[in-house]
């Protein structure tokens, strides 16, 4: 079940994983979008820099603030 982005602020999360399913990935600030809107809602609008592919898989980043875990510039850092 997805949740809207004010559900997701909350529980004090502040961005969004994006992964596209040929395996590009980003994260993202989610203040751009009001509280109402769910996540699943704005997945068809993504289109992948990499291949092109229209939508995508929207996901509360859990991980933000730990930076072994943190994704820049749609590349897991090391």
């Amino acid at each position: 079940m997805k949740i809207t982005f004010g559900q997701m602020r909350q529980m004090g999360l502040r961005g969004i994983l994006v992964y596209c399913h040929c395996g590009h990935h980003i994260a993202l600030d989610a203040d751009r979008w009001p509280d109402e809107v769910r996540l699943s809602d704005i997945e068809p609008r993504f289109v992948c820099q990499g291949c092109g592919a229209r939508g995508a898989d929207v996901r509360p980043d859990f991980e933000r603030g730990n930076p072994r875990l943190a994704i820049v510039g749609g590349r897991v850092a090391n």
